[in-house]
């Protein structure tokens, strides 16, 4: 009989943060530099919310849609993770279920769950994830699961 899958044998164990103090120009560049779409907010170790590369866009429309003329420290000015970022985002423990994150992303309202442990970040799962794991179903040899996660960082 096997076991059953749970968040922590899939999720990527290591994650890169943003802190509440980093400019725009900083969190794209993780974005960029490190291939990833979301990026968990932290303050003081503890999860205070989530910012996607969809969040930036819709930053970056609105002040597009004011002015004709945007500067890369104009942005990093007005910009606030705290103002942009979603707010106390869904998360789950690294032992819950793997049908628990497929039934949380399954509707599409967000693309990644973040895993925590007393409100400390132990890892990140993805929609890309679930299919990974979908497609090449869980084997304990076969760590690409977290081949090439960026490392934590603030």
């Amino acid at each position: 009989m096997s076991r059953q899958v749970v968040i922590r044998d899939i999720m990527t164990h290591k994650v890169i943060c943003a802190g509440l103090d980093n400019k725009l120009s900083q969190v794209i560049e993780f974005f960029a530099k490190f291939k990833i779409q979301h990026l968990p907010v932290i303050d003081d170790k503890k999860i205070v919310g989530v910012i996607s590369v969809n969040d930036i866009l819709r930053f970056m429309n609105e002040h597009l849609q004011k002015s004709e003329t945007i500067t890369c420290g104009y942005l990093d000015k007005t910009f606030s993770l705290e103002n942009v970022m979603t707010k106390n985002p869904v998360t789950m423990s690294p032992e819950d279920p793997i049908e628990k994150a497929f039934t949380l992303l399954a509707p599409g309202n967000f693309q990644c769950i973040i895993v925590a442990e007393n409100d400390v970040i132990s890892g990140i799962i993805t929609n890309k994830d679930l299919v990974r794991y979908h497609v090449t179903g869980f084997n304990t040899d076969y760590d690409n699961f977290t081949i090439g996660a960026p490392g934590f960082g603030i």
